[in-house]
């Protein structure tokens, strides 16, 4: 059986080997977390710059042919109801308490209110 000794050629060979291996499974594994890093900092700096909310477009409330308030809209007044003919080239949501939930067209004795919200997606 060979001795070992601590200065010997296959003994500093060796160290070296093993020096080298953890050497680079440390930058390795150092580049792996930047990469990490950059990519959930690049995903969360997209979802800030989508993450747009809602949009009221036009507001308009009427009771008994009376408008109560009215906000950038085209609602144009009929012989027997409000009408509103505008066609919208994006999503929407409208908000109402019109009965039925009719809102393109409302009654001049009734009271309603309609809000629309144009919708980012």
């Amino acid at each position: 059986m060979n001795n070992v000794e601590m200065c010997d050629t296959a003994t500093r060979s060796w160290c070296c080997r093993i020096g080298l291996v953890l050497s680079i499974s440390a930058v390795l594994l150092t580049m792996m977390f930047q990469i990490w890093s950059y990519y959930f900092s690049l995903v969360k700096e997209m979802d800030n710059l989508s993450g747009t909310t809602p949009v009221i477009s036009s507001i308009f409330s009427v009771c008994n042919s009376k408008i109560i308030s009215s906000w950038n809209n085209k609602w144009e007044l009929g012989v027997t109801e409000w009408k509103n003919d505008y066609e919208y080239n994006r999503q929407i949501f409208v908000d109402t308490n019109c009965v039925d939930g009719v809102w393109k067209k409302i009654p001049l004795d009734s009271c309603c209110r309609v809000i629309i919200w144009i919708l980012p997606w």
